[in-house]
């Protein structure tokens, strides 16, 4: 694994995926946060080898309803077993900053807030989703906290007439961060106001000793093509699969 892409993982691994347990397992390890089961991210079963049976046995067993795949040749080995049964996909590309951003954004848009505040926008961009009920983003906004326990956590808003329309999240320790959650309302897009949020969080890592800056994205989706123009290369990409009942 290139060095980067470790680096990612490591940093991973003590906040956003941060679980205050693990067991062993035949196929990799088992990751627990007894206190929130609901927070996938951080409940999973990290598969680093085995054959697609193997694996979903484990996954039985072990009450893990989440499968991470770091490594993604075995994570595309495995998917079409796990599609045909109804789990979801999800490929995730890992990015970090290595170049100047090719676009600019009126960073004086942006301010620094309280986690409460971003509840709301971020209530309104889920609804819908499988995650988006009250219980699990409950245990989301409760994540945010015990990721600030574990690292610096800050987060940025653009706000329109007194209204959170546009934020991201910022996690660091060191030299080290990982620019987290960017959500825009559907209204606001196009005003260049997640380029501004994300920028202004960079600005503030490296103000703070950042060298290392990274983000995840979804790996079919459109705004990796924004983080792109704001300077993030791909280091790689990851696989997770969802159970179908969630």
């Amino acid at each position: 694994m290139p060095d980067d892409l470790a680096r990612a993982y490591a940093f991973l691994a003590r906040g956003d995926m941060y679980g205050s347990r693990s067991e062993p397992s035949s196929v990799g390890t088992a990751v627990y946060l007894d206190e929130l089961p609901k927070r996938l991210d951080a409940n999973f079963l990290r598969v680093e080898r085995g054959e697609p049976a193997e694996i979903e046995a484990e996954a039985a067993r072990l009450d893990r309803r989440m499968l991470f795949m770091p490594d993604p040749e075995l994570g595309e080995r495995i998917v079409p077993y796990f599609e045909e049964r109804g789990w979801r996909v999800n490929r995730v590309t890992v990015m970090a900053q290595q170049r100047e951003p090719q676009r600019e954004a009126n960073l004086s848009l942006v301010e620094e807030v309280a986690e409460e505040d971003l509840r709301p926008p971020r209530e309104q961009l889920n609804a819908g989703q499988p995650w988006g009920s009250p219980e699990v983003m409950a245990e989301l906004f409760a994540g945010k906290h015990l990721i600030g326990s574990l690292m610096e956590a800050r987060f940025f808003a653009v706000r329109v007439s007194g209204e959170v329309v546009s934020y991201t999240d910022l996690y660091q320790a060191g030299p080290e961060a990982q620019v987290e959650d960017v959500g825009t309302l559907p209204e606001y897009r196009g005003r260049g106001y997640a380029t501004a949020v994300v920028l202004a969080a960079i600005r503030a890592a490296r103000e703070r000793g950042a060298e290392f800056v990274f983000l995840v994205a979804d790996r079919e989706d459109w705004p990796k093509e924004l983080y792109r123009r704001l300077g993030f290369d791909e280091l790689g990409y990851y696989v997770k699969l969802v159970h179908p009942s969630l």
